[in-house]
Formats: C-alpha cells, structure tokens, sequence
C-alpha cells in the first residue's frame, strides 16, 4: 500500500514526478520522422471533459444549468458527435490521430476482453502519426495535461511533456495555463476528470443541482441489481451529482477561454458518455460483462448515452452555429490539418467539420474494454450494433426510436454494407504497462478490480 494515499497533494506531487520520469525514460531515444510544414501557424488547444454525454449540455436542451460557459462558446457546436470508443484509450488516441481504432491499433487483441483483471490493450501503432507528432515536427511545443492517466498510457509519449494529477479541473487548468505561459506556439491537450467516478463535485453546486447526501454518491451503486427500494432516489441523486461535477469543470472553462491568446484553435469535446441505468436489460443482451455490471458507467456498450458525445470547435474554417449533423472524433484532426493548412501529412480516416452537409458518410464506435466487444455504425438516421464474436446484431431507427428501446432485427442492406466497408483492421505494436502506483488510480477510477 502506498503509505502517501493519506496526503492527497503530497501523493499527487509523488504520482506526477513518476509519470514524468517514466515519460522522459519513454521518449528519450525518440526522433521526429515526419516532415510537417505549416502555412498557418496558429495556437491549438484541445480540452476533453471525460464522460460528457451531449444530452446533458444545458444549451442543447437539457433543463439542468450544467454547461453556461460552453453554451455561449464563440464556434460551432455539434450535439451528435460520436466517440470512436465507448472509453478513454482507444477515443483518445482516435482523436488525436484522425484514425478509428481498428486503424490506429489502440485496441484489444482477444475476445472476450476483461480490462477490470489487467487484461490491457495494445498502444497505438509507432507508424500511425497523430497530431502532436506533426505539430512536434513543425516546431510546435506540445504538452499534455491529464487528470485521467488513461490519455496518457494511451498517447503521452507523443507529447513533449505530461503533468497527470489526480485533481480537479481548478487545479488543472491552473496547471495548463501555467504551461502556456511564455511559450511562443505550441498544441495542449488538456483532460478534465471530474464528471468521471470518483466524482468532484464542487460545494457550491450541491444546493444548486439539488445533491442530496446520500451514500456512494462519488462512485457507483446498484451496478448488479436495481431491486431495491431505494435504486429511484440513488439514481436522482447520482444525474444530479453528476450535473454538477459537469457544471464544475465547465465554470473553469471561462477564465481559461479569457487567457488563450486570439490565434488559438480551440476543440472542446467529451471522449465518451456516461450510462445511467438507461438500457439495462439491453445490455445484457448485448454484452457479457465479466464484471456483472450493466447499465452503468462506460467501456462496455456502445449505446447512444455512451458513443454520442459533444463536440465544440473554434476554427476558423467552420462556421460559427449549431450543427446536429452526425460526426466523428475522428474529424477534429483533419480539420485542425485544413485551418493549419498542414503539408506532407497522412491521409485521415476523418474529414473536416467544414465539410458537414453531407450526412451520408458512415461513422463507427468500437473497442469496448470488457466482455465481447461491440461495433456500432450510423448511416444517417440508422445505427446498427454488431458483436462480431457471438453473431448478436441489432439495428435502430434513431428518427422513430431515439432512445434505443425498441431493437430491430434484419437490418437494411445499406447499413450492413456501411457497416462493411470499416473491416477489422489491424492492433497496436506493444500492450500497455501499468505501475504498481498508476494501477490503484485506475482501480480507483473503476477501471481495474
């Protein structure tokens, strides 16, 4: 046992320089093998409120004051983007990348997957370029700033520098915009944890969402059964603390906003959803989670509360709006490209956001982390779900049945050949490592057993 646990600042102080040696160790040997030429150098910033869902954005309707300062972001908001994975590593590494997983080969290389034991992925392959790396190349300055050490085991070595503490986003977005301080152009990826379990939910925000004291509000009960008299007032009480834990990542939001300079890109997104009990016999079918968990938290279903995120981008290729249009996470990365006007770079999966009107490109979201894993791709208004290791499949018709509750069999030729055209790709070069010290973080984050 780690005899620091008891001294949080002094344990996180502890945790970070060890992330940092382990990075410095990581990247010492590395070259930049990439040629990138920029021909419009601008600022560019990424900020990723984990397990933000897109329908609890109060300016996309939600009746709960979760999101002012986003609702009032100078850009374009899209209210369907979708994750390309149901849980951080492989969604992260898709974002920076412009790649799915099943491309950039941050993903599980058996069925049935079991991440809660230490069964870890593959990182994402050493040939598959992401953002930071052609930035780096460009003389760029690219940190990460994480309060989830799961973006960092994902793609932090593509990054010059790492600060990973387990704290919540005031602490954080002091940290990055102390990074940001002095440094002449530069890429921050910065990842705010607080609406994911344990939540921090700020004081201030327990009489304004109504959090009432209840136990295990923080993490997670009624995860293997809901017969109990009080599953109903724990599962209001939870929406709620979450609300607000989402509430106080986005009041720091504003004053880091204030402090970037004008010539920033700004991207804003969630890197996967959250579930609340919403399909919980759905589930079950779908998936056989090694856990006994349904209907709760992320990385095991790809059901639109978990795969549909928010997305926020101030770029100045895409028009300022609202847009509902379906897209990816994979679609940041070639749209950064475009503003940048970025030379000698791959080709993306992804296309940029400024390209939006045709709604008829497929999207995909796959790699759960336990049990069997499940893909799920639109096509418009139409979704399916495959589980390619049991053969179950499911589709829905999201403009009749956005809530997902009435599954169809015998999906549309269209959509099965959508679905078709992804294949199954191929998987990292080495699997993950974790240390004694990041592995109770992860087990406290829910991740590990």
């Amino acid at each position: 046992m780690n005899p620091l646990k008891r001294f949080p600042r002094l344990n996180n102080l502890w945790m970070n320089t060890r992330h940092k040696v382990a990075h410095w160790r990581e990247r010492r040997d590395r070259t930049v093998d990439y040629d990138t030429t920029v021909g419009n150098p601008q600022n560019v910033l990424f900020v990723v409120i984990d397990c933000l869902r897109a329908d609890h954005v109060s300016g996309f309707g939600y009746d709960r004051p979760t999101t002012p300062t986003l609702d009032s972001f100078d850009g374009r908001s899209f209210s369907n983007a979708t994750a390309a994975s149901p849980w951080t590593f492989p969604s992260i590494a898709s974002l920076v990348s412009g790649r799915y997983p099943h491309e950039h080969g941050g993903r599980f290389d058996s069925d049935p997957r079991d991440l809660s034991s230490e069964q870890f992925p593959t990182r994402p392959r050493s040939d598959v370029p992401t953002l930071p790396d052609l930035l780096e190349s460009a003389g760029y300055e690219t940190g990460m700033v994480s309060a989830i050490p799961m973006a960092d085991k994902s793609v932090g070595d593509r990054f010059q520098s790492v600060d990973i503490k387990y704290t919540d986003a005031t602490e954080r977005v002091d940290t990055a915009l102390e990074w940001m301080s002095n440094r002449d152009r530069w890429f921050l990826h910065l990842q705010l944890g607080d609406p994911h379990a344990p939540l921090d939910i700020p004081d201030r925000h327990r009489e304004r969402f109504g959090v009432p004291d209840v136990d295990g509000l923080e993490d997670w009960r009624f995860r293997e059964s809901t017969d109990d008299d009080e599953f109903e007032q724990y599962r209001d009480a939870r929406l709620r603390a979450y609300d607000a834990a989402i509430r106080g990542a986005d009041d720091e939001l504003g004053r880091l906003f204030e402090a970037i300079p004008d010539d920033t890109i700004v991207v804003v997104c969630g890197d996967h959803g959250e579930a609340f009990w919403e399909h919980t016999d759905l589930e079950r079918r779908l998936n056989d989670d090694p856990r006994g968990f349904y209907g709760t938290d992320h990385g095991h279903s790809v059901l639109e509360e978990v795969a549909t995120v928010p997305l926020w981008v101030d770029v100045p290729t895409v028009d300022t709006g609202h847009d509902d249009t379906r897209v990816s996470l994979v679609d940041v990365v070639p749209t950064i490209a475009e503003a940048l006007e970025l030379g000698n770079t791959p080709e993306f999966s992804g296309r940029p956001l400024s390209r939006t009107a045709d709604s008829a490109t497929p999207v995909i979201c796959e790699e759960t982390g336990y049990g069997y894993n499940q893909r799920a791709v639109w096509l418009g208004e139409k979704k399916l779900i495959d589980v390619p290791e049991t053969g179950e499949t499911v589709w829905f018709d999201l403009g009749d049945d956005p809530g997902e509750k009435h599954p169809l069999d015998d999906p549309p030729a269209e959509l099965r050949e959508a679905y078709e055209t992804f294949g199954m790709g191929v998987h990292g070069d080495e699997k993950m490592e974790v240390d004694s010290s990041t592995r109770d973080r992860l087990a406290e984050l829910g991740y590990l057993e």
